[in-house]
């Protein structure tokens, strides 16, 4: 290899997949990191903490409609305003949510659909 590696490689005859064609319109519109960040399943700390929430409250919902005891339910409800009080302080500020109230969780799963 010499010191020119960059005319090394541009003298190289490998073809590559779709060498020579025109690029498809998808490649040229958009946010070029906006797409590479989708496409390599990146999802921000603050969205994988939403669906954390929306899962949690989903049980909770499910065990306001069977007997169970308040003291654990409470603990839920205070380990997932834990988890709220985080997406405020990661997400943009117009998606902040309220607190979670063992009266109002039917109500309030809606907002973390």
């Amino acid at each position: 290899m010499s010191r020119d590696w960059l005319g090394d490689m541009i003298n190289r005859d490998e073809k590559l997949k779709g060498m020579g064609k025109p690029l498809s319109r998808e490649v040229l519109e958009g946010n070029v990191l906006d797409r590479t960040i989708k496409n390599a399943g990146y999802v921000p700390q603050w969205i994988a903490i939403q669906q954390d929430v929306r899962d949690r409250l989903g049980k909770i919902i499910l065990l306001l409609e069977t007997p169970s005891e308040t003291d654990q339910l409470n603990q839920e409800i205070a380990e997932i305003n834990i988890l709220v009080k985080k997406y405020n302080s990661l997400c943009p500020t117009p998606m902040q949510k309220m607190l979670i109230s063992l009266d109002q969780a039917k109500s309030q799963i809606k907002s973390w659909e």
